[in-house]
């Protein structure tokens, strides 16, 4: 008889989004013995009318309906829910209720009892208490008022008092995000971001065939894996593919920013876009790449970031060039720091000279920052909270 308890977990992204934190957790709690539920993130028509690829991926599982991917892995989309959650407390008390309503009416058919919840946006604070949970966990890996102001910003942070006025425990990945949690929430531990080691240790399989998509490229490559969204700066990257023009630039993610300015870099003769593949593709991908990018800009984005591709580029031992931001000096002995575009693309050609002995640095420090490890040190600290 399993004796683990089950998990509700209200996600921020979808199962089959770039694969990050909230999967990679999930995922081993399963395989560890807890029944997982995994709701996919919220949203509203007016995010179906901006992102015509998250429009058809939603259709397509509100036409799926609940998935079993594993023995004790769910996955399920919610309805579509009213827009305006961060605008007014109504619509957010609303969207709730139809949240709490819908999922009830499934979790019942699985006969749960006495579950975990999981929270991963600061408007689900009014789930807290609905499903005779033994413990809340709120897992704050996004700094959700980054990049608002004025009523948003204000109807946001206020969301989040609430919810952490209510919830049990407070995981945080960055420092800067620990450190503000933590004024408010004293049951607040922080748990940076890591890596699937054994995966992307796959690049380093000489038996592994590259990937198609850009095994025919020219090298030197510098890759860039992640969703290309208003944290990236894309001014640095224009103007580093011009700069570099017998180099290859491949950025392997969903395009997410709206800015004119992509449009440029889209263009450039050296510069591929792939879009969102499959995780299990990544190993093969990293394979052709000769250096891993990081060009984050220099602003409030930075200031609360545990970077997830950071681990995982050091589990694939290749060479890594960053913009600065703070949670990138802890690793300054490991990878390349630039901060000026002139000093970025001077550390690219930096990497080419590359040794034997920073590589073994990087897999040594990779491997002590497995999601394993991560979810050892959450699976204690939640047992330890229980059993109190």
């Amino acid at each position: 008889m399993n004796t683990k308890p089950d998990i509700i977990c209200f996600s921020s992204t979808d199962w089959d989004d770039v694969w990050g934190s909230r999967q990679q957790i999930m995922l081993r709690f399963a395989q560890r013995g807890h029944r997982v539920f995994f709701f996919e993130r919220p949203v509203g028509p007016e995010h179906l009318m901006r992102y015509p690829t998250m429009r058809e991926n939603k259709l397509h599982r509100w036409r799926e309906g609940p998935r079993q991917i594993d023995e004790r892995l769910w996955i399920i989309s919610l309805p579509l829910l009213l827009p305006g959650r961060y605008f007014s407390h109504l619509i957010n008390s609303i969207n709730q209720y139809v949240v709490l309503s819908w999922t009830k009416r499934f979790l019942k058919q699985m006969a749960i009892d006495d579950p975990i919840l999981w929270l991963y946006k600061p408007e689900f604070g009014k789930l807290i208490g609905q499903y005779n949970e033994i413990i809340s966990v709120y897992h704050c890996i996004d700094e959700f008022t980054v990049g608002t102001k004025g009523h948003k910003k204000r109807v946001i942070q206020s969301l989040e008092e609430q919810l952490l006025q209510r919830v049990d425990l407070v995981f945080a990945n960055s420092t800067k995000t620990y450190q503000n949690k933590l004024q408010k929430k004293p049951n607040t531990y922080q748990i940076p971001s890591a890596a699937d080691i054994s995966h992307f240790a796959q690049s380093m399989n000489p038996d592994l065939v590259p990937h198609s998509k850009i095994e025919h490229l020219s090298h030197p490559i510098a890759g860039f894996i992640g969703n290309i969204t208003k944290r990236i700066d894309i001014d640095l990257l224009t103007e580093t593919a011009i700069t570099l023009k017998h180099w290859q630039f491949v950025l392997i993610g969903q395009v997410y920013t709206q800015r004119k300015n992509i449009r440029h870099l889209q263009k450039l003769p050296n510069v591929t876009f792939l879009g969102q593949v499959p995780f299990i593709d990544l190993p093969s991908l990293a394979k052709c790449v000769d250096v891993f990018l990081l060009p984050y800009i220099d602003g409030e984005h930075s200031l609360f970031r545990s970077p997830l591709k950071l681990y995982e580029y050091l589990a694939t031992g290749r060479p890594i060039v960053s913009t600065p931001h703070p949670e990138v000096y802890e690793f300054k002995e490991l990878i390349l720091i630039g901060a000026s575009k002139n000093e970025f693309t001077q550390q690219i050609l930096n990497s080419q000279q590359d040794t034997e002995a920073l590589k073994a640095q990087r897999l040594s420090f990779a491997k002590q920052n497995s999601w394993d490890h991560r979810v050892d040190q959450m699976e204690a600290i939640i047992t330890s909270q229980i059993a109190k």
